[in-house]
């Protein structure tokens, strides 16, 4: 049982692993900015990411963003980064909705074929 219980833990662990990183909310640098090891200027650098670069941004507290660009995590400056927002879906106008008629009357002397409409007479072009 405790053998059962362990490989349940392990399993869930495994499956519940990957979904935990994909809760980064996605962001744009504005500027140039440094990624660090830690929320401090003074922090080693990391990496340098370029402006409108997008980033994965997991938690921001007290202006510094951990974060992480190109699977490398660490430390930016939150003022440096914006939220990326998806744009609104696109607005799909209906097509205008045209009323006309749907029959005809035809005046003349008889020339051609004559139709009274579907449903009328044995076949579509009934003679007289």
């Amino acid at each position: 049982m405790k053998r059962f219980v362990l490989a349940s833990a392990a399993t869930l662990l495994a499956i519940a692993g990957p979904v935990g990183g994909a809760c980064a909310d996605p962001a744009v640098t504005r500027t140039v900015t440094n990624m660090r090891q830690g929320p401090d200027p003074r922090a080693p650098l990391v990496q340098r990411i370029p402006a409108n670069a997008e980033i994965d941004v997991n938690d921001c507290t007290a202006g510094w963003c951990y974060a992480s660009w190109r699977d490398v995590f660490g430390y930016v400056l939150a003022a440096n980064t914006l939220p990326l927002v998806a744009p609104p879906p696109p607005v799909y106008a209906a097509p205008p909705v045209v009323f006309g008629p749907t029959y005809g009357f035809g005046f003349g002397y008889g020339f051609g074929p004559r139709y009274y409409g579907p449903g009328w007479g044995p076949g579509w072009r009934h003679r007289w």
